[in-house]
Order: structure tokens, then sequence, then C-alpha cells
């Protein structure tokens, strides 16, 4: 493709999970419940209305959405950089998470206050995600749990789920605390939760260790089967540098947290120039393809007959949670001086200059999402774009009342963006 043909595409791309730059580890968010049992019969939706590179739409079963988004952030640059799709674990992710989880003496395991039993916390961050990645390598789902390899629904997560907090609960081994502080009786444990495959748990013994504590960087295992290093994991992300805006074609492991490119998060200010300020520079990135994440609170309530969300259908707080999805595309009204506003519309090609006229003028209308609450959802209702959501600046910008303290909250919590942006 010629720089021409680049710069004629639209902005935009992915991604699915919760929680805010100020708080790294929001309890886990909320599936969509209200598509149970739906998520296969959208199969036939086509998901790319525009020419952005992005992998299929998931459908999360656990409240671990964190771990959607950042598969999806990753595919996404992965696909950008080769041309290929691949499906990369959102489980294997899960796995390792609960291992570092049931061992802390606190946050991983919390009481529910409806039913007074403990549970194992699904909630997390993007960076978690990233730095399993960095440490345990990345799987791709038809290695780790083979029979959920097409599946756009993991059954298996909710299993495993409901095995684990069975053991927290007098039910298991799990249910001592000084049981759960060894290595090797969680690991063996979660791989049973789990079910693995006998070649499976072999694999990960070898490379980690019988305790699992081992990583990428202190095993001597060379061969190391279907984990492939985050250094071996092509991918291409763009940068920010004395004002300009450039590509570089590098690994998973420059991307991630310490990484020479690593994306880095920024909070949605509270003040109104400080929210347009970043507002554009989320414009920036999305012009320039890249999967900006955002972070954000959901109020089903919020949610229109077309998977929009509009502060003004609210008539009472719903079904709450924090969500991490990632951004697909964008829509603006650029308010340009002594010119006619005019709209520059999600899902339509736009120039280099209308580009950067947004970067300098626009005026946010929405932000649309590729979701993880599978591929049902669809703002155009057409037919053809499951799995997305528009989110609305007056939802975003709110206020909406969050009813686990009655407290005033701003729905957009933060972003995360490619370095130097």
């Amino acid at each position: 493709m010629s720089i021409d043909e680049l710069m004629l595409r639209r902005r935009s791309l992915l991604v699915g999970g919760v929680a805010a730059c100020a708080l790294p580890l929001l309890p886990g968010c909320a599936p969509d419940e209200s598509d149970a049992g739906l998520g296969d019969d959208g199969g036939d939706l086509i998901e790319e209305v525009t020419d952005v590179s992005h992998t299929e739409v998931r459908r999360q079963s656990i409240g671990n959405c964190w771990a959607y988004a950042a598969v999806g952030w990753a595919e996404s640059l992965h696909l950008a950089r080769t041309g290929n799709r691949v499906n990369i674990s959102e489980s294997w992710i899960t796995f390792w998470d609960w291992y570092a989880k049931i061992q802390q003496s606190y946050g991983g395991i919390e009481r529910n206050a409806t039913s007074m039993r403990d549970e194992i916390s699904t909630g997390g961050w993007w960076d978690t995600a990233a730095n399993i990645l960095r440490n345990k390598g990345v799987v791709f789902e038809a290695d780790f749990i083979p029979e959920e390899a097409t599946a756009e629904r993991s059954t298996r997560q909710s299993e495993a789920l409901a095995a684990i907090n069975a053991d927290l609960n007098g039910m298991g081994e799990l249910v001592d605390p000084t049981r759960r502080r060894d290595g090797q009786i969680v690991l063996n444990r979660l791989m049973e939760a789990w079910r693995l495959g006998d070649d499976v748990r072999a694999l990960i013994r070898r490379v980690f260790g019988l305790n699992g504590r081992g990583t990428l960087s202190s095993t001597r295992e060379r061969a190391l089967g279907f984990i492939k290093r985050p250094t071996d994991f092509q991918v291409r992300t763009s940068y920010l540098r004395n004002g300009r805006v450039s590509s570089i074609d590098t690994t998973l492991a420059s991307v991630v947290p310490g990484g020479a490119y690593a994306w880095k998060s920024a909070s949605y200010p509270s003040y109104a120039q400080g929210r347009i300020d970043l507002q554009r520079k989320v414009f920036r990135a999305l012009n320039a393809q890249q999967p900006v994440l955002i972070s954000w609170l959901v109020d089903f309530n919020a949610r229109t007959a077309r998977s929009v969300f509009d502060l003004t259908a609210i008539s009472m707080p719903g079904r709450q949670g924090g969500h991490l999805t990632v951004m697909e595309d964008y829509q603006v009204t650029i308010r340009e001086p002594n010119r006619e506003p005019r709209t520059l519309a999600a899902g339509t090609p736009a120039s280099a200059a209308d580009m950067a006229l947004a970067e300098r003028y626009g005026e946010l209308e929405f932000i649309r999402i590729k979701n993880s609450w599978g591929n049902n959802a669809d703002p155009s209702n057409t037919g053809t774009f499951g799995g997305y959501n528009d989110l609305l600046i007056n939802y975003l910008n709110g206020p909406i009342r969050w009813t686990a303290d009655s407290s005033m909250r701003t729905p957009w919590s933060s972003v995360i963006l490619p370095n130097g942006f």
C-alpha cells in the first residue's frame, strides 16, 4: 500500500475489559448477560465495516473483559504487521492471573457481600494481561484449550471459575490459606479446574517449573512448544516523536510495559479543555490505525435498542460495572474557523486533510468500540456490524449515579495510547 493510499484510509481500531488509570484493578466487568444464548446466532454478521485491521468479536462469560481487550489489542497489532488473523487465548491470561491471585495474602480473593462466599477476583487491567504475555508468553487458544479454538464464547472459563470458587468455600484443598501459598498445589488445582490436556500440563511444568513460578526470562528450557516468546511475536505500532507520527515493525516485547515503544495509560481529565486535548490525542492515534483502549463505566440502562450508550436514555440507574474495550472508530463535528460545521462520519473514509482537521478542530460526537459481548450488538441497525457499540459523548462525560456508593461519576475513566501520544 502506498503512503497516499494509507493516508486515505479511515481512522480506528479495537479491544474488550475494565479499570481506571487511577484504579489499576477494578472489580471484574459484568458480561452482557442480556445476550445470553444469542451469541452463536450472530455468527454470520460482518464485522469489517471499516478498513482497519482487527480480529473477530468474542463474548466473555466471566468478568475478565480486560483480558479480551488486551488480546484484541495484541492481535490487531499483529494483523497490521503480518496480515494474519490469530486467536490468542484469553483463557491462558486468566489462568495465570488466577495463579497469582490465589497466592496473594490480600486482594486476589474477595468476600461476596451478597452470598458471603469467598470468590476469586476476576478484575484486572491491560498491564496485568500485558505482563502475563511478557512473562508467560503468547499462546493460541487452539493449543491451550483446543475444544474452544473457534468458539465465540468460552464455557471453560465459567466452569473453571465455579470449580475454584467451590474450592475456596470448603469443598476443596484451596480452602486452607496456607495451602494457597504453595505454588505447586495451586498450579495443580488450576490445571484440574481448567481440565487441561496432559500435554499442556507437561509443557507448563517443564517451562515454568512444578510450582509454576518460572518465567520466560528465567527458564532454561529451550523447547517451548506452543508457547511463543513476546520477542518472537511480530507487531506494527505507531509512536509520536517531536510532533510527528511514525510506525515501526517490531515485537510484542517492545510495546508491553518496559518496552522501548511501550503503550501507556492516561486518565480522562475532569476539566473541559483537558478532555478536548485528550480526545484529540485519541483522534490522532486512531488516524494512525492504532487500537486505542478505553476504560469506561457501564450502565446498561443507558444502552438503547440500537446498542448506543446515551445518557438521555437513563431514567434510573441499571446494572453497572467497569469495562475495558478497544476503540474502532469515531465521529466528530469539524468546527473550522470561518466555515460551516460539518460531520466527519464514522465508517466513512476520510482524507489526510480531514483527519488533520479532526485532530485540530474536531468536536467528538461518539466513539465506536469493538466489544467483548458477542457479535449481536449492532449500532448501525443493519445486521452487518455485530459486536460494536457507539458511546455518545454525553454518556462518556456523564455524570451518572454510581449505585455502589451513590456518587456521581464520569463514565470515561482513561485510555491506553501508543508510545509518545
